[in-house]
């Protein structure tokens, strides 16, 4: 009888030994399976079991679409522009030794359905805007850092938050923790919009630089109204909501609000122009042509807005800032980014007024397809774009430099660095 117990005891510690085991191994395989194919989960599981969050976590927001407007935000300390305050000094302190060659060059990064633009200005100094992926996916923020890293970079001039969407904000915590960041220019929202932003908050609240001995708090700036940020040579204007128009927005705030207070920015360059627009949509496009900010602009390169939705980048936006070229940064997605619509208006886009550039627009980059696209403008304004993967649309476009290669009874054709532009007849 007592072997028959300790029989009957053995198989029961069997038993119980073989359940904890296949409980561990279907706890395993759970969690390789969100952290695979569900990162934000796992980092959200993470944190809540007391990991410490980087700014990548998972956000109780559903990413790119849920952008535009702007609440109250309750950080003490950033300052307000006033439309017309010059927020940039020029004197060219904390450039990193040896960017300062005379070039911009900015990467627009390809992390996915998501936005992140890293740029070093022609006098050294450098800017990072927005650093997100979609809820959802795969992290991209190793790919971040190796582009700022390539250039040996500890510290960065400029931060620019566009708005509080998890596809803009997603790695900011990660590359707050990483680098020093003197500047930071944000939108005026509320604190709680989602959990990554509260702590994408916090942690521009705690964030220093080092000047001299001395650990100084980063400057912080919200998005309102018109200013520019400018250095040796280069300048950039931006422009947003004025104090009195600007929206409040709070987590309940429809998308087409959050996504609206993203500034437009024109970075200015040796005669060059970029036009950066983060999930700007038909909410302030034409708020911002009704202030005339883009009256006799006749820029070279467009950063799409958000992601090519069909809500942005409206026809009298692009005959505004007259673009040939056009950049836009979107990865895998169910919103059907690019949507027809918006590569139908950049297919039939043409000059409304004939300015002998390139009549439409030459080329339109993809993330998705070009990789990373990089763009560079020269001291003497030559423009050149160089794709990380697909070569079939790199160029490079000297300014105001035009030769009369070929005369017809067409009229004489106008080649600008090797490219065919617009004829002379034509322009007439």
């Amino acid at each position: 009888m007592a072997g028959g117990k300790r029989a009957d005891n053995k198989k029961r510690r069997v038993a119980i030994a073989v359940t904890l085991i296949a409980i561990v191994v279907v706890l395993v395989i759970a969690l390789l399976t969100v952290y695979f194919v569900r990162p934000q989960l796992y980092d959200a599981l993470r944190d809540l079991l007391g990991g410490k969050g980087d700014g990548s976590g998972n956000q109780g927001n559903d990413g790119s679409s849920q952008n535009d407007g702007s609440g109250n935000q309750d950080n003490d300390g950033s300052s307000q522009n006033d439309g017309s305050g010059n927020q940039g000094d020029g004197s060219g302190d904390g450039l990193t030794p040896g960017l300062s060659d005379g070039t911009l060059n900015m990467t627009v990064v390809d992390v996915g359905q998501g936005d992140c633009i890293f740029t070093v200005l022609p006098d050294g100094k450098t800017m990072l805007m927005d650093a997100g992926t979609e809820l959802g996916k795969a992290s991209r923020e190793e790919d971040i850092k190796q582009v700022i890293d390539g250039f040996g970079i500890k510290a960065i001039d400029y931060l620019f938050i566009t708005h509080s969407d998890y596809d803009h904000i997603r790695y900011l915590g990660a590359l707050l923790a990483k680098y020093e960041f003197k500047k930071i220019y944000m939108p005026r929202v509320a604190r709680d919009m989602s959990a990554t932003w509260t702590k994408t908050v916090e942690a521009i609240e705690s964030e220093t630089y080092t000047d001299g001995d001395a650990k100084v708090p980063a400057e912080r700036i919200y998005n309102i109204g018109a200013y520019t940020v400018e250095g040796e040579a280069w300048r950039m204007r931006c422009f947003s909501y004025s104090e009195e128009d600007y929206p409040s927005v709070k987590k309940s705030s429809a998308a087409h609000i959050k996504n609206a207070v993203s500034p437009i920015c024109l970075l200015e360059y040796a005669g060059r122009t970029i036009v950066l627009t983060g999930d700007s949509n038909e909410r302030n496009e034409p708020y911002l042509l009704g202030k005339g900010y883009f009256d006799d602009i006749d820029a070279d390169v467009l950063k799409v807005a958000h992601h090519g939705s069909r809500t942005s980048t409206c026809d009298e936006f692009l005959d505004a800032v007259d673009c040939e070229y056009a950049v836009i940064s979107y990865g895998d997605n169910d919103y059907g980014h690019p949507t027809p619509e918006l590569m139908g208006r950049l297919d039939g886009y043409t000059d409304v007024k004939p300015d002998g550039d390139y009549d439409g627009f030459k080329y339109v980059y993809e993330t998705a397809k070009d990789g990373n696209v990089n763009i560079y403008v020269d001291g003497d304004g030559t423009l050149r774009v160089d794709c990380e993967i697909s070569d079939g649309k790199d160029f490079s476009e000297a300014y105001a430099s035009v030769a009369i290669v070929s005369v017809t009874g067409d009229g004489a054709h106008i080649t600008v660095s090797g490219m065919r532009r617009r004829s002379v007849a034509d322009a007439a």
